[in-house]
């Protein structure tokens, strides 16, 4: 009985170490059976971060390439079915692909773009909304180079388009690789001549240390002052805590003198809303933007208006200062995004050296190139009390009507001095495409209009090769002018005078009446000839929204 009690206990634990060995060996399968699940599972989401990583290549791929044609094409965006296969295929293999591109129906900067990629058998598909934005030189309502006493904009004035203000300082030769502009080492100027002469007994600070007297470092003097000017600290959107300065993003306001000569906005969508705009940006490369009192840059959103009141978007490096800052400041981007366009942008300054890209012929100067592309005209004053008068030369040419008041212009004149144009109170109408290059100052005193639609029919273009003067002298009162405006050195407003156009200068003094700057946005592509910077363009690309299909 006792070895039956044995063999009972026996037969148990062998019955238990089969049953275990069947649960570990259902545990094993199970384990391979998860194991091999989440290998596959593993692989297929391998498989679709790949196709999903190659399908935002490709969108992007498609992106770039939509933004190069923009630059030549007026930024425009043309329909695109692209076969992305042998590009996706180069990244990871075996990989096809198509990016589908569906500009907006009359709408050419908008676009909705479809990327879709497949590897392995699995397929992803991401889409964007996009627009293109031109951000070129003349793509602007203001557009400030190097400044003066620390600011680029000086006064009140209400701008409606975009304010571009570089502020980076004269370009210099840096010598000694330190990154910034150095001075002559001071030396005792025994004679008052200017001169460090050490055969005199003169004697110098070493600064450098290198055991020699150093001169100051060679600079571009663009604004003609005289002197190196740094980097911008500040660019006051208003003069006084009281200022009504403004930059506004639609037409608001705008006379009707001004807005029967240019061409009407076409709305656009925003926010749910189809609003008249003119996409209006603020960007700033050097300077803090100093916004006090009721100065604003754009307005909050008020759903329901037919216009569009917030900025589409704010780029300042040196961020915001005034009694107000930032709370006056209403952007589709906030304000804090920093300055987007690197060193892609530069001055267009007459003392540039410059390439002409039809005739490949280079000069040592812009002014240089326009002096060899323009007819010389004996004229300083063209006003009602001018005499009629016709000059012509090949694709150059300029007439004065004096019954009508009417300038006819084509091509590039230039005038040795200075130019006085229109009588106060009075009005100069012009037709045709052309450009004023005056090399001295141009001084404006009455209104400055086309006859017909500015710019898509006339267009003047006006360049002084120092400063442009608008109604200061003694009884002038507030004029009208639409046109394409650039001074070398500042462009002076002393009235509520209303602009169309776009201006450019290296300073702006703006006086205190506010003064109105409108943008139009077709300049930039119907400029007149000849203008500093007119054969840059400049576009990016914007991704309104994306989705992952």
């Amino acid at each position: 009985m006792f070895r039956d009690r044995i063999h009972s206990k026996k037969g148990a634990a062998l019955i238990t170490s089969v049953m275990v060995m069947l649960m570990v060996s259902m545990f094993g399968l199970a384990y391979v059976a998860l194991t091999t699940t989440n290998l596959l599972r593993a692989g297929r989401d391998e498989r679709r971060a790949t196709a999903f990583h190659l399908a935002e290549a490709g969108l992007e791929y498609v992106v770039a390439q939509i933004t190069t044609q923009a630059e030549t094409n007026g930024g425009k965006i043309m329909p695109w079915n692209f076969n992305s296969s042998s590009l996706l295929d180069s990244l990871r293999s075996p990989a096809t692909g198509t990016v589908v591109v569906t500009p907006d129906t009359g709408v050419s900067k908008y676009a909705t773009v479809t990327s879709s990629a497949t590897y392995r058998g699995i397929t992803q598909t991401v889409q964007v909304r996009l627009k293109i934005r031109n951000v070129g030189i003349w793509d602007n309502a203001i557009f400030a180079g190097i400044g003066q006493s620390g600011r680029g904009i000086n006064g009140n004035v209400d701008v409606r388009g975009s304010v571009h203000i570089l502020g980076e300082g004269e370009p210099f030769s840096d010598l000694n690789g330190n990154g910034v502009w150095d001075a002559a080492e001071p030396f005792a100027d025994n004679n008052g001549n200017g001169i460090f002469e050490p055969d005199l007994g003169e004697t110098f600070t070493d600064l450098d240390g290198n055991g020699l007297w150093s001169d100051a470092e060679p600079f571009q003097d663009n604004n003609l002052n005289g002197v190196y000017d740094p980097p911008l600290t500040a660019t006051e959107l208003a003069s006084d805590i009281s200022g009504d300065a403004h930059i506004g993003n639609n037409y608001d306001g705008m006379p009707s003198t001004l807005q029967t000569k240019i061409p009407a906005l076409v709305p656009e969508p925003f926010a749910g809303e189809s609003v008249y705009t003119l996409n209006a940006e603020l960007r700033v490369k050097h300077g803090k933007v100093n916004v006090s009192g009721s100065a604003t840059v754009g307005l909050p959103n008020v759903m329901g208006n037919a216009v569009k009141e917030t900025m589409d978007g704010c780029y300042v490096n040196d961020g915001y200062g005034g009694n107000q800052g930032t709370n006056n400041v209403y952007s589709d981007n906030g304000a804090s995004q920093l300055y987007d366009l690197g060193d892609r942008v530069s001055f267009p300054s007459l003392l540039d050296p410059y390439t002409d890209p039809d005739t490949g012929i280079s000069y040592d100067t812009y002014k240089d190139y326009l002096v060899g592309r323009s007819l010389l005209v004996p004229v300083s004053v063209i006003d009602s009390a001018t005499s009629s008068f016709s000059y012509s030369s090949g694709t150059n040419s300029i007439s004065w009507d004096a019954p009508t008041d009417t300038l006819t212009i084509s091509g590039i004149i230039r005038i040795a001095g200075d130019l006085d144009l229109c009588k106060k109170q009075e009005a100069l109408n012009y037709t045709g495409s052309g450009t004023l290059f005056v090399e001295g100052d141009i001084q404006v005193h009455g209104s400055v209009m086309p006859t017909s639609t500015f710019p898509t029919v006339d267009a003047l273009g006006c360049i002084a090769g120092q400063d442009i003067y608008f109604a200061t002298g003694g009884g002038e009162a507030q004029l009208d002018a639409a046109g394409a405006w650039f001074a070398q050195r500042t462009i002076l407003s002393a009235k509520q005078n209303q602009f169309a156009g776009t201006y450019l200068a290296s300073y702006f003094d703006m006086g205190t009446n506010v003064p109105n700057i409108y943008q139009v946005p077709e300049l930039a592509t119907n400029l007149p000839p000849g203008m500093p910077g007119g054969d840059v363009r400049i576009v990016i690309a914007q991704v309104l929204s994306w989705r992952h299909l």
